[in-house]
């Protein structure tokens, strides 16, 4: 007993204190950039038109959208209240972790926690208004669970914290999870498929294999559903915003939702500080070799986590390889998508670092020395690109509200690049923007009233100064250029610079 409590007085404090980087700048309401722009939009809307205008023509299951409007309906529709929602599902996945990652030692609970709460994509999506932290909370809840009863299964589970569960609740929490998670995402939905499938093969899960039916036809509802109700065409039609290079496009997208520090372009000096020492701990390896060698081998029981890894890395390198074949046909691999695999990523880290202390000493060593350093590059990483996007990623706030100081668009100006739906009236006041023309002769002719330009709206801009040699481009800053960006005439009087609007780069 004295043990878990010195176990939990670790935990506990570690956890707090991911938490509260990940809510760094949670309350300076920066803007939203366009896809937050969309989920809010969507939510603010009535029941019916949610239904009909936005999720039915949508590529994603209900879940989130609905979550979010039952919270904007208590808390509002503001950035930091809409964000909440996630943070409040990133603290859900951490503390999921920590609870079912117990027992066994405090190394696997401790590896397992730092791991997911010193990721860039944790630190990252805990403060955006999309559907990646309802993700990794239900995937850790889902994992976990498994993980619980595959341990009761082999021979009885060492976890205090869940000794008052028995089985059918615990596989009870298991199917919801993997229903609800089924919701969130289409992608998040095959991750799914693939650990039940895994979860089948091994029988350790589920009290018999028929359990699985009533579940597979519960999270195969909304999918048909879904597929009725609009056009099965549009859905299969290739996104061209998704652009994966066959087979290395998918390593590169998975490793950079979850092992960002080995994805190309991701981290610079710091692979090859990862590099350095992973050949060093190769050498330990390899120079304690001959010595373990001559050693007698003492007889061990088999551990439980290596059963456990196995049953993760089935289940990860299962969705990979289902990934692959995927992406050649209608490419969805995106490095965020993957935030449903970290969570396994997390709990398999813990069950090696168990693996671990079987090894000598200085292997032990070689090995906590690398972890510690890829903990710390991780955490490094993560704090720079959550400052990036609180720079903001696209900064609508700031033109919205040059827009009202000055009154350029007072009388009405053209808009493009971005649903009005979404921006007014969130952002922008009814009657301020209004729909530019979409057709090529528009783009050449000379324009009579101001030009605010959104999203890829930029890809006309030269054509829209060759037809308007008089206007001027401004742009509002963000991480993202020409995110959003207004055409005023030279002689304007409205100083956009004293605003905090800059010329177009």
């Amino acid at each position: 007993m004295k043990h878990q409590r010195i176990q939990l007085a670790i935990s506990a404090p570690l956890v707090l204190f991911f938490l509260f980087a990940a809510s760094r700048g949670l309350g300076e309401n920066y803007s939203y950039w366009s896809d937050e722009l969309w989920s809010v939009s969507a939510s603010r809307a009535e029941w019916g038109v949610l239904l009909r205008d936005w999720l039915i023509p949508d590529t994603h299951p209900p879940l989130y959208q609905t979550l979010l409007k039952l919270w904007i309906g208590s808390s509002g529709s503001s950035e930091m209240a809409t964000r909440s929602l996630s943070f409040l599902m990133a603290g859900i996945g951490l503390v999921a972790t920590a609870l079912f990652a117990s027992g066994r030692g405090a190394g696997r609970r401790l590896v397992s926690v730092a791991f997911l709460g010193t990721s860039p994509a944790f630190l990252f999506f805990a403060q955006e208004s999309r559907s990646y932290a309802t993700s990794l909370a239900l995937s850790a809840v889902m994992l976990g669970a498994a993980m619980e009863l595959r341990q009761r299964h082999l021979g009885g589970s060492t976890n205090s914290l869940l000794a008052g569960w028995s089985d059918p609740p615990l596989r009870g929490l298991f199917g919801l999870a993997c229903l609800l998670l089924s919701l969130t995402h289409y992608f998040s939905l095959l991750f799914v498929l693939v650990v039940l499938a895994v979860a089948c093969a091994e029988g350790l899960v589920l009290g018999r294999r028929r359990q699985v039916l009533p579940l597979l036809l519960a999270m195969l509802v909304w999918p048909l559903v879904h597929g009725l109700s609009s056009s099965l065409s549009t859905k299969l039609q290739r996104l061209d915003w998704i652009q994966v290079q066959p087979i290395t496009g998918t390593f590169a997208q998975f490793l950079a939702g979850t092992l960002p520090l080995l994805a190309p372009g991701r981290a610079g000096p710091e692979r090859l500080l990862l590099i350095t020492l992973a050949v060093a701990a190769a050498l330990v390896f390899a120079l304690t070799a001959a010595r373990r060698c001559a050693e007698p081998v003492p007889k061990v029981p088999p551990s439980p986590s290596l059963g456990e890894a196995r049953f993760l890395l089935l289940a990860i390198g299962g969705f990979v390889a289902l990934m692959l074949p995927i992406d050649l046909v209608k490419p969805l691999s995106q490095a965020r998508y993957y935030i449903v695999v970290l969570p396994a990523v997390a709990y398999l880290c813990g069950d090696g670092w168990e693996l671990g202390w079987r090894l000598s000493r200085a292997r032990r060593f070689a090995l906590a020395v690398l972890l510690a350093v890829w903990l710390l590059l991780q955490w490094q990483l993560g704090q720079r690109e959550l400052a990036v996007k609180r720079a903001p990623l696209q900064n609508y706030k700031l033109m919205a509200a040059f827009v009202a100081r000055s009154g350029v668009c007072d009388q009405g100006c053209w808009s493009n690049g971005w649903l009005l739906e979404a921006l007014s009236p969130l952002y922008f006041q009814p009657g301020q923007l209004q729909p530019f023309p979409r057709d090529s002769l528009a783009l050449a002719r000379p324009l009579q009233q101001p030009f605010l330009g959104f999203q890829r709206s930029y890809l006309e801009l030269p054509i829209l100064l060759a037809s308007n040699p008089d206007l001027t481009c401004w742009e509002a800053p963000g991480a993202w250029r020409h995110a959003a960006f207004i055409l005023l005439p030279s002689d304007t009087t409205v100083q956009p610079e004293r605003h905090g609007l800059r010329p177009c780069s």
